[in-house]
């Protein structure tokens, strides 16, 4: 499926690289195949059976997320829509399938409608290094949990996210990002700044003396990679390497972060915010942090 433009800023604007601005422009880069450089998950892994694709139909983009007990599924706060209705849980690895039925896509015995939705009150992406974004959300469906999925399993010792541990990071985002350059010269470059469809080193197109765009592409199919902790940036941000060609990005929004213990994948994370290129760091929420707020929000639904 090839991303949306609102999709794109979800790369862009709410994937920020950790603690730059809108503003701040990459080196050009390509990336191809996998989440980016992953694989893909099959129905039959059990990692598969407890994350799920959302697609909001109001505004047109695609998340992922993680699955809880009793209907729930969290998620990054910036995959938070205005309202439920419109909003959709998608049971299967292969979600492009399922968005391309058309009008069967609401009553596929794989979809289910989204009741209720809430992200973090602090949500917030005008954030520094050392401060959490809250960018965490939580969302409730309708009607039973198809066979053979169940919620994933919370990481049951915190001690492990540590610098230099090895994370799996899943989700049904893009396997394609290219930053490409535009020229400042650009007819209407100020409307396409506003839009958060070319970003430039100035926010003032007339001052603007380098700009960059980025393409996305891929279809919406369930994909995983492994990268490294490389710094614990806060009491509930974690951020993991994405410079060497494994990396989550735009459509991952939300998606499971897990460590491995023993023969298990145990959830920790959700996909929060990286760079233009998805090529350098990547900062994922610590779900651990969270567990009081997600559990004070399902009372609320």
């Amino acid at each position: 499926m090839k991303i949306s433009g609102i999709s794109i800023v979800l790369a862009t604007a709410l994937l920020m690289g950790c603690g730059s601005s809108k503003q701040n422009i990459e080196n050009d880069n390509t990336h191809t195949s996998g989440i980016i450089g992953g694989v893909l998950v099959p129905a039959s892994s059990p990692v598969s059976k407890s994350i799920v694709g959302i697609y909001d139909d109001n505004e047109g983009f695609t998340c992922t997320g993680s699955l809880l007990p009793n209907n729930l599924v969290v998620t990054a706060a910036h995959c938070i829509g205005e309202k439920a209705d419109g909003v959709f849980i998608v049971f299967a690895p292969d979600m492009e399938t399922l968005l391309n039925s058309g009008k069967d896509f609401p009553t596929s015995p794989q979809v289910r409608r989204v009741t209720a939705l809430k992200a973090h009150e602090k949500w917030t992406t005008e954030v520094q290094p050392s401060q959490p974004g809250n960018d965490i959300g939580l969302m409730k469906y309708e009607g039973t949990t198809p066979a053979g999925y169940v919620p994933a399993t919370l990481l049951q010792d915190a001690s492990l996210i540590k610098v230099g541990a090895t994370a799996m990071l899943a989700g049904y985002g893009v396997s394609s990002d290219k930053v490409v350059p535009v020229s400042p010269k650009t007819p209407g470059l100020q409307k396409l700044i506003d839009q958060h469809e070319v970003f430039c080193d100035s926010q003032d197109a007339k001052k603007a003396k380098r700009c960059i765009k980025e393409e996305l592409d891929g279809p919406a199919v369930l994909k995983a990679t492994q990268v490294q902790i490389t710094d614990i940036a806060n009491d509930s941000e974690v951020i993991l390497d994405e410079a060497h060609g494994h990396a989550a990005c735009s459509g991952d929004s939300g998606g499971p972060a897990y460590l491995k213990v023993g023969d298990q994948y145990q959830l920790f994370g959700a996909t929060s915010r990286s760079g233009l290129g998805c090529n350098k760091d990547i900062v994922y929420t610590n779900i651990l942090s969270y567990l009081t707020w997600i559990k004070d929000t399902a009372a609320s639904f």
